[in-house]
Parts: C-alpha cells; structure tokens; sequence
C-alpha cells in the first residue's frame, strides 16, 4: 500500500517534498493538458497516442518553467500527498485550468 508522507518526514525534507510536490503538479497539468489533443493530432499512421503526446510535452518541459501549485492542491499519487490530505480533493484546479486554455 503507498502511503502519503508522513508528518515528521514531511518537516524534516520540507523543501525536498514541496519541491516533488511542485514536479508531480507540473507533470499533471501537462498530462491534463494533452488529453485535451486526443485524436486531433495525426501522423501519416492516423492519430497519435495520447500517452506519446503526454511524454513527449512532459519530456520538453524545461524545469524553469514549472509553475507553484495553487494552494489547496493534492496530488493524485498517493505518494505525495502529505499525512493530513484526503482525496478526492475540494479544489477542482483542473477545471479552473480549462477555463484558461
């Protein structure tokens, strides 16, 4: 069973997990973001995969270019959730990306 991060581990690697935190953040929104080209981007064999087009903007992301997550965020990977998180969360921060596509 994965666990989230415990309080103690948490307070002693805090700029460690918020910065893991930061990535997982990142690594969702660009996933959520090419979910929303699935089935209209094409090669000469038809459409592409959505899981190519998740690695291959992943794999282009330039860290400098990770954005904070808004406050309230929680990870879908249990592993980075923190000890007092619970899922499903109350922000909806995929929604409010949408509105801004």
């Amino acid at each position: 069973m994965i666990m989230a991060i415990s309080e103690q581990d948490y307070n002693s690697l805090k700029e460690y997990w918020d910065y893991q935190r930061k990535v997982e953040y990142n690594r969702e929104r660009t996933h959520h973001i090419a979910e929303q080209f699935e089935l209209r981007i094409h090669n000469q064999y038809g459409p592409i995969p959505v899981e190519e087009i998740k690695d291959m903007l992943w794999t282009k992301m330039p860290t400098s270019e990770y954005e904070d997550p808004p406050k309230g965020y929680i990870p879908e990977n249990p592993s980075y959730r923190l000890w007092n998180e619970t899922w499903p969360p109350a922000l909806d921060w995929k929604k409010n990306d949408d509105n801004d596509i």
